[in-house]
């Protein structure tokens, strides 16, 4: 009876530890924009307030360091600022090419910064991008995000997975571009790749759907669309349904299978795909001969920059008791052949044929 009786005085105790705070006397920080501003970084964040109707507001700043983030919020603020449900970092190309390193080490250190918080980088000023998404509803921009990452050309990427990029062995930092478009929506535009904590390269949408196909297990249905023209110039249009991958890496070769099941869209009205095997046959091997060649120039575009997004590196590392990082990107990876093998299966015809 007496362990029963201090077990509840212990809950008792420990309830009456932790600190109140009620909903809508706090400001939570939903995104967070970071610009360069000569040595120090103008800051933005869009925050909920609930009132009669959620609606998302904008504070300004400038710091010295990210660190200092929270501090400049709370300053200009009636009410204590959280960022335990920060959801997404916006980060200016220029801070991007000038270096993230600070940013990582703080991420690693904060434990309020949740590792489900998604970084992306813009072409814009950060600050543009958040005063555009508190026009919409709370949580858009991260929704938009991660629509286009569960169904659309975006590889997946989170908190979790850039620090495990940045701060381990054997890939680089891959990040979402968003843009803001010519009549002012938010828009995915592709990818930047890092060398170590700099942007190297930017990448167009199909890339990011190639990354996407070579570093996830599986994809679930409709993971993404891709089109091209063929030899005659005409259109052919697919989306992807799903996918399986296979990755190898020998001494002097990275051997990568791809198997896609796909939604044929667009293709050239001459061929009778259905009605005749020999065109069904063309077309697959147009759409397989395509893929092929196009994910084995971007892979070789990765080597000749010397950046790894897709993880190969790691691969190497699996298979090597005494695997260097810096070894392998300075005699391995730059001599490694690309063999990459795709076979399509089309399973349907979209809407229209």
């Amino acid at each position: 009876m007496r362990k029963y009786v201090l077990f509840l005085v212990l809950c008792f105790v420990l309830t009456g530890c932790a600190q109140e705070q009620i909903i809508d006397r706090i400001k939570l920080i939903e995104s967070i924009g970071y610009d360069l501003q000569g040595e120090a970084y103008r800051i933005s964040g869009t925050y909920c307030a609930y009132e009669k109707k959620v609606k998302l507001f904008l504070l300004e700043g400038e710091v010295h360091s990210f660190n200092e983030v929270l501090t400049s919020f709370t300053s200009q603020s009636d009410h204590p600022v959280a960022i335990g449900q920060l959801r997404t970092i916006v980060l200016s190309e220029r801070i991007a090419g000038r270096g993230i390193s600070e940013l990582a080490n703080t991420l690693v250190r904060d434990p309020l910064i949740s590792n489900r918080t998604t970084l992306v980088l813009t072409t814009n000023q950060a600050d543009e991008i958040l005063a555009e998404s508190i026009k919409y509803p709370p949580v858009y921009l991260s929704n938009l995000l991660k629509q286009n990452m569960d169904t659309g050309n975006m590889p997946f990427t989170n908190g979790h997975i850039f620090l495990d990029q940045y701060f381990g062995e054997g890939q680089d930092v891959f990040l979402p571009i968003v843009v803001k478009g010519p009549k002012g929506v938010l828009q995915m535009d592709g990818l930047g790749v890092f060398l170590g904590d700099q942007l190297k390269l930017k990448l167009p949408n199909h890339n990011g759907l190639f990354i996407k196909l070579l570093t996830t297990d599986r994809i679930g249905i409709q993971s993404g669309t891709y089109n091209f023209k063929n030899d005659q110039n005409k259109q052919i249009t697919f989306k992807i349904i799903s996918s399986k991958r296979k990755l190898t890496v020998t001494n002097d070769k990275a051997n990568i299978s791809l198997k896609l099941n796909i939604d044929l869209g667009d293709y050239p009205p001459a061929m009778k795909v259905f009605e005749n095997t020999n065109d069904m046959l063309a077309l697959k091997k147009q759409i397989e001969a395509n893929l092929s060649a196009e994910m084995r120039a971007m892979l070789e575009l990765f080597q000749k920059n010397l950046v790894d997004p897709i993880g190969i590196g790691n691969l190497a590392r699996s298979r090597e008791r005494k695997w260097n990082e810096r070894d392998f990107m300075t005699k391995h990876y730059p001599n490694l052949d690309f063999d990459v093998k795709t076979e399509v299966t089309i399973l349907s015809l979209g809407v229209g044929h």
